[in-house]
Parts: structure tokens; C-alpha cells; sequence
């Protein structure tokens, strides 16, 4: 009952006819079949994309600020991110349907190194785009010649972007010979599976 009271209250704002949806299961399912799973997904796969990206790119500025110091300020936060990261990894791979496992030794399985292709992957994409903005900067400053590279970065841009959600529906495809296949791979890089420490 508490809930339906809360569900209510967030939902009068948007009129009574939405309460109805809110409440009524059955309109909701169909609302989400009508939706296109494509468009879903994709959004969805691109967003864990740059979520990777983004907290790996916070890494490397805490380790270039800690480098430039000659000391470790902020080792700790840069080891709770990389976890975080990490833990976004996998949400990605569970939600793909792709099982990166550990393998407990110097040799790596191939998930964990379809895991660092991707990491490097949208870490690139992100420093493509901060390339992007730098140039658009002197852009609109009078160097019109620039927008060339702009628009050479920003075709390497929607490559890398596609090559990523190629290598994860390749990976979803060939599941079971990716699972089968090792080959090294730094360990610091690499997905670690909770039920694994």
C-alpha cells in the first residue's frame, strides 16, 4: 500500500492518466514492447561505452597529477575508480550476455582481453573527443583550414564507436570459441569476476 501511495505522488505531477499507467502493469509491458529493442540497445551499449571511457580517462588525470607531484595523493581513489570501472565492465558483459571469467594465472583468458581492447577502445574515443573540442576552440578563432582534421577526427570517431559495438556483437557470437581461446593480458587491466575473490 506505501508504495502505491509513493507511485501515486511521483505520478500526480504528470496527470491522472499516467498514474494509471504507473499502476497498471499490463499497459506498462505493452508501452515496452512497442518500444524498438535495436534503438534500446545500442543506446544502452554506448553509454556503458563512454562510462568505461570517461572513468578510465579519470584515472590517467589522477595518475598524471600524482606523477607531476612525485608522490601518491590520490592512489587510493584511483584504485577505487579502476574498480568502479570495472564493475561497470561487467554490468556490460552480463547485460551482453557475455561471461568474462578469471582465469587465476599468468595466462589471461580472451574475455579479459576483450575486456582491455574495450577499456583502450573508449578511452581513445574519449581523447578523440577532447581532441575535437581543442581544435573547435582555435576553430572559432578565426582557422578555418582546421575544421579539416575536425572532420577527419570525428570519421576515426564513428569508426572507433562502431568497431565497439562490432567487437561486442562479434564477442556475443562467438561466445563459446572466445571462452575456449587464451592469450596474455596484464592483470591490472582485466575484468576481475566478484565470485572469483
Amino acid at each position: 500500500m506505501g508504495e502505491h501511495v509513493e507511485t501515486e505522488n511521483v505520478a500526480r505531477g504528470y496527470g491522472s492518466k499516467d498514474v494509471a499507467l504507473i499502476n497498471d502493469p499490463q499497459l506498462i509491458n505493452k508501452d515496452v514492447e512497442q518500444q524498438k529493442p535495436a534503438v534500446w540497445e545500442e543506446a544502452l551499449i554506448q553509454e556503458f561505452l563512454y562510462a568505461i571511457g570517461h572513468l578510465n580517462h579519470c584515472e590517467q588525470h589522477l595518475i598524471e597529477v600524482d606523477s607531476s607531484v612525485g608522490t601518491t595523493i590520490f592512489g587510493d581513489i584511483i584504485n577505487r575508480i579502476r574498480e568502479q570501472r570495472k564493475t561497470v565492465g561487467e554490468a556490460l558483459f552480463l547485460i551482453e550476455k557475455l561471461e568474462a571469467t578469471k582465469s587465476g594465472s599468468n595466462i589471461r583468458t580472451s574475455w579479459e582481453s576483450m575486456w582491455c581492447t574495450l577499456k583502450h577502445l573508449t578511452t581513445a574515443l574519449i581523447h578523440i573527443d577532447e581532441c575535437v573540442e581543442k581544435i573547435l576552440k582555435r576553430v572559432g578563432g578565426g582557422d578555418g583550414e582546421l575544421i579539416k582534421y575536425v572532420n577527419m577526427l570525428l570519421k576515426v570517431r564513428y569508426s572507433i564507436l562502431e568497431s565497439l559495438v562490432q567487437l561486442l556483437s562479434r564477442a556475443r557470437a562467438s561466445a563459446e570459441i572466445i571462452t575456449r581461446a587464451s592469450v596474455r593480458c596484464r592483470e591490472d587491466l582485466c575484468v576481475e569476476s566478484s565470485k572469483d575473490e
